[in-house]
Order: structure tokens, then sequence, then C-alpha cells
């Protein structure tokens, strides 16, 4: 029975392993600690207020490729800036949260990044800013000499993104996306070309990567999976809200496309679409409160973040002006019958969108 518990306790400190370890230390404790491993120390300057802050603690911190990166290079601390932190925040000039500090055992500032991003983007900017073979100039060099490794190639794009080269980094990654066979491309070490560099349903990278996602290296396809359905609900949700019909963009062959792409790739298997292809397809009929009708029998089937969304462009769906009254008053009377079902931050953003609607 010990064995049993001793395994069992084992088996639930395997996933802390794997997070960021972030230790109870001053700044002077953090730095001496540095000294005896050889190591740079790493600062995450947050506020108990701050949202993007709580984004990186909840959703990058505790992976295990940011940890398994971090925990060998960095001796890690947080340091809230209006509290223990204050005068490191102070000396450091920290105005703007979450700021990060790479810091060297003299306390002078290595690396200084500010924002919530993806743990992606976030590795490679501090890989990138630390690594002299990483440099622009070096990246340069090698790639002008003809180096194509993946780490590279991504390095690389990601300089020209950074500085508003989209034309640049996007030629970067198609020629090495195309200079690759099907196997090459499936990769885990070639990923990034898609989870990173594939953004439209509309790039070819799009196309090959979801009809060939069951494909992807073993441990990768759970990510690619997620981000397939990323972008066809983000393509799909210029229809859900009204943004194609009220820019006059709507084209029944294109939306057909996309509703018949979305379920020959089984992504349908995994998501509710189904209500929101109905819908779509009735509001492009023109009868608006045929819309709003089934749109109250369909909501108990539809992801909650897809109703929400519905709801925040209410304005756009019941244009004021081409839709009779009546009609609005009956939006905005189901829209506050739902009100107790919403998120907060949802809740806050329909105000406004009321007082449209019911025209206060």
């Amino acid at each position: 029975m010990k064995k049993l518990i001793l395994a069992f306790a084992a088996l639930l400190a395997l996933p802390a392993m794997a997070q960021t370890n972030f230790r109870s230390l001053t700044l002077d404790q953090a730095v001496e600690q540095a000294k005896k491993e050889n190591k740079l120390v790493f600062v995450d300057f947050y506020t108990d207020w701050c949202g993007p802050c709580k984004v990186m603690a909840r959703d990058v911190f505790p992976q295990k490729k940011v940890g398994d990166y971090f925990n060998q290079r960095f001796v890690c601390i947080k340091l809230n800036a209006e509290k223990e932190g204050k005068q490191d925040a102070q000396t450091y000039q920290v105005k703007a949260y979450p700021t990060f500090l790479v810091l060297d055992t003299d306390k002078n500032v290595k690396l200084d990044i500010k924002g919530s991003m993806t743990a992606e983007t976030f590795l490679s900017k501090i890989e990138s800013e630390l690594n002299p073979q990483l440099s622009p100039e070096a990246m340069k060099k090698r790639y002008d000499n003809g180096e194509r490794t993946p780490d590279l190639i991504n390095a690389y794009a990601f300089h020209f993104m950074e500085q508003r080269q989209e034309t640049e980094g996007y030629r970067i990654v198609n020629d090495y996306f195309n200079s690759l066979t099907d196997a090459q491309k499936l990769a885990a070490e070639n990923f990034f070309l898609f989870s990173r560099y594939t953004v439209s349903v509309d790039d070819p990278k799009a196309d090959f990567y979801v009809t060939h996602r069951a494909e992807l290296d073993p441990t990768v396809r759970e990510q690619g999976e997620k981000h397939a359905q990323q972008l066809y609900r983000a393509e799909l949700v210029r229809y859900m809200s009204g943004f194609m019909f009220a820019e006059g963009k709507y084209d029944e062959a294109a939306y057909q496309t996309l509703k018949q792409t979305i379920i020959a790739d089984g992504l349908a298997e995994d998501y509710p679409y189904a209500p929101l292809f109905e819908l779509v397809e009735c509001y492009a009929k023109g009868d608006k409160a045929a819309y709003l009708e089934l749109l109250k029998r369909k909501q108990p089937e539809m992801n909650a973040s897809d109703f929400d969304l519905i709801l925040l462009n209410f304005s756009r769906l019941f244009p004021e002006g081409s839709t009779d009254e009546a009609l609005r008053a009956e939006a905005a009377k189901y829209i506050r019958s739902m009100l107790p079902t919403l998120k907060p931050s949802t809740i806050m953003m329909m105000g406004q969108l009321l007082l449209g609607l019911e025209g206060k």
C-alpha cells in the first residue's frame, strides 16, 4: 500500500516538473543562485489587475516546452510591481505589464520583453535575442549560404514579421515549404509552418495541413487539429457575425465551398458547426424574424463562444434603419432574457448594443 501511495504521489508530481519553476526568491537571492548554477535570471514583473499577466501565467508558463526551456537556462522569479517588487520595478523603469527581463549576474539587462503572446512566439523572441547565431546578421549569412534548417527558417522569417516585412517573411516560409517532401512537411520540426505561418484558409499550406492533419507527427497532432478548427471557424465567423452581409461580400458559391470543405475534412465531427450553417443560410434568405426565432431554438446546440459572438454583433445583424422597430425590440428583449446566462465580459458589452436596438 505504501508503494502504491508513493507511486501515485510521483505521478501527481510529474506535470509540475514540466512547468516553469518560479522560485520564491528576492532579486538579489535569484542573482546569487544564478551564479551558483551558471544561469541567467528571468524576472516576470506583473500586477494583480493585469489581464495579459494572467494569460501568460495560465496559458504559457505551465506548458512543458516553456518549462523545459526556462528551467534549463534561468533562475526564474515573479515580482509584483506594486508590492514586493515595487523598488526593483522602479530601478528597471518598468511601466508596462507584463514586463519580462533577462538579467546577467551583474544585474545588467540582456533582454526586455513586454506583453502577452503565444508560447511559440515567446520562446522564439527570447532565443533569437540571446543566441548570437540568431542575430539578424548571422541569420542572413547562414541563409545566403544555403542553410535551410527548420530553426533558422522559423527564426529568420519571424525576424521579418517583427519588422513588418511580411512579404519577405512569407517568401522565406513558402519557399521552404515548397522545397519539402510531404513527409518532411508533416514532421514535428516543421509544424511551425502550420501553427505560426498559416493564418488563412486561402493559404495553400492550410489545404495541405488540414487534409493531412491525421498524418502529423503524434507529438503535434492535437495542436494541428485545434489550429485547423481555428482557421475554418475564423472564416465562418465572417458569415456568422454578419460581416459578409453588411459589406455586400456574401457569395453563395463561396459559402457553400467553405461549408463543404469543413464537412469533407471532418472538422464538423468535433465541433458544433451544424447550427451555425443553419443560421447563416437562414440569414442569407433575408428573413430576419425567422433568423431570430431560429437562433432561439438553436442556442442550446451552440458553442457558448459562438453564441456570444452572434449577440455581440446584433447591431450588424439587425442594423438600424433596415429592420422594423418591432423586430429590433424583440431582438433586444431576447438579449435581455439571456443576460443571466452570459459571461461577465459579454454582459459588460451588451449595454451600448441594447441602447442601439431599443433606440434610447
